[in-house]
């Protein structure tokens, strides 16, 4: 290999590792979501088909005979919202809000 090759090849290289590390932020905030985009998601209806096949309800009571003791949408691994806002995104539910107070069986406890 020549010293010219080499060059082009670590430029490459070099090129492609910047361009990695400056879309890491951006794929962290689509992938882990964020509040000001969170306020333009409709809220999940318990109707909708998907929440209907993950047994989705907005208040965990309503599935005490399903669930573990304690488990909502707000202490779930999925949760894309912090603890102080009533309504969140999850992971389970792409493009929709789910109570803090919810529950579904997608239901993941935080480590």
């Amino acid at each position: 290999m020549t010293d010219n090759n080499f060059s082009h090849d670590r430029r490459r290289l070099l090129r492609g590792a910047l361009l990695g590390i400056a879309a890491a932020p951006l794929a962290y905030v689509s992938l882990r979501g964020s509040n000001a985009m969170a306020e333009d998601m409709p809220i999940l209806e318990e109707d909708d088909p998907q929440a209907i096949a993950l047994n989705y309800v907005h208040d965990a009571t309503d599935k005490d005979d399903m669930r573990s003791e304690g488990a909502i949408c707000g202490n779930c691994r999925l949760w894309l919202a912090d603890d102080e806002t009533e309504w969140g995104g999850c992971t389970a539910f792409p493009g929709k809000l789910v109570n803090i107070d919810g529950w579904c069986s997608a239901w993941v406890a935080t480590s």
